[in-house]
């Protein structure tokens, strides 16, 4: 009985990615160069909200358990459920999360940046093609405070996860080597840039994660029914779809704006462990807070269109 909790201890491996976004529709122009720091908070509300749900109605169980003087029994069916969102709040706890991220351009046409982010579990390499531009043009005259800009653009993100669970250091029986986790996110943005002061954005977004557990772990645990009685098999991938979107605003003026942003949607995540499928997803936010600093204007370029054109010189005239 002692591995059934260590298995379920095992599902930490799967903390949740950061789903913050911290970036307009707008790419950067190409020489343009953008780095931001942000904090935010994975909040499973979903998961959160049956925990106390259950807690309630065990509570209320257990006293009346204890006013009639029988003794307390857990079914087999509310034992399951409790087991089903424990480990969802395993595998996707709540807390806060860290990230860094850079981002340049590259086109003299400013329809593609890149980015490269770096969180507290995971690294991340995205890009951003603009698909439709209104209001100022992008080689307009007008000062950039004075710049309307109202864009549409997709992306496409890869995440790795870096991290290591304190779980896995500190579960001796089993040694994991092999535990592994990508995402695979592809958001679309919508913003509206005023004067480079105020930017409101949102961005729908769908995002793939696929979780590997070490094969000898999986193995460990299909033989575990022998020694327990009980099926305390793990499965080998566990895959999640989060359908969700980031809405936000940045105020600020040319080098440095503050970003705050929420993001909320829903995961799907429903692998088979310990013999059933277990639902781990459910309703999730991610309210972010960020500053991002940059160069306001590409490196060498729109110096020339600044400069006044030298006035033709009248001819001399020779009598």
């Amino acid at each position: 009985m002692r591995l059934l909790p260590l298995l379920a201890l095992l599902t930490a491996t799967g903390c949740a990615s950061t789903l913050s976004t911290m970036q307009t529709a707008k790419p950067l122009a190409r020489g343009q160069f953008q780095v931001s720091g942000a904090v935010g908070v994975f909040a499973p509300v979903g998961q959160l909200g049956s925990l106390l749900d259950e807690g309630i109605t065990q509570g209320k169980e257990i006293r009346d358990a204890i006013d009639s003087g029988q003794p307390y029994h857990l079914e087999e069916a509310e034992a399951q459920r409790l087991l089903g969102v424990g480990m969802a709040l395993a595998v996707a706890p709540p807390g806060p999360a860290n990230e860094l991220m850079i981002r340049t351009g590259l086109l003299e046409s400013n329809t593609l940046d890149l980015g490269l982010r770096l969180s507290t579990t995971s690294l991340r390499f995205d890009g951003k093609v603009r698909l439709a531009h209104g209001g100022d043009p992008d080689d307009s005259l007008l000062p950039d405070y004075q710049r309307k800009s109202y864009d549409l653009a997709i992306g496409v993100g890869y995440s790795r996860h870096v991290f290591k669970s304190p779980v896995l250091d500190a579960l001796e029986i089993v040694k994991i080597d092999e535990f592994s986790r990508w995402d695979l996110e592809v958001p679309v943005y919508l913003s509206m840039d005023l004067g480079d002061i105020f930017k409101v954005y949102a961005a729908p977004k769908y995002i793939y994660s696929r979780t590997s557990l070490d094969s000898r772990l999986v193995n460990a645990s299909q033989s575990g029914q022998d020694v327990t009685g009980f099926d305390l098999s793990l499965p080998s991938e566990v895959s999640s779809h989060f359908y969700g979107a980031s809405v936000g605003f940045a105020l600020g003026f040319r080098y440095v704006h503050l970003y705050a942003e929420l993001t909320g949607g829903y995961t799907d995540c429903r692998p088979v462990v310990f013999g059933q499928r277990r639902d781990l997803g459910g309703v999730t936010l991610y309210p972010s807070i960020g500053i991002a600093f940059k160069n306001p204007l590409p490196l060498g370029s729109r110096a020339s269109r600044s400069e006044t054109p030298p006035a033709p010189q009248n001819p001399v005239s020779v009598p």
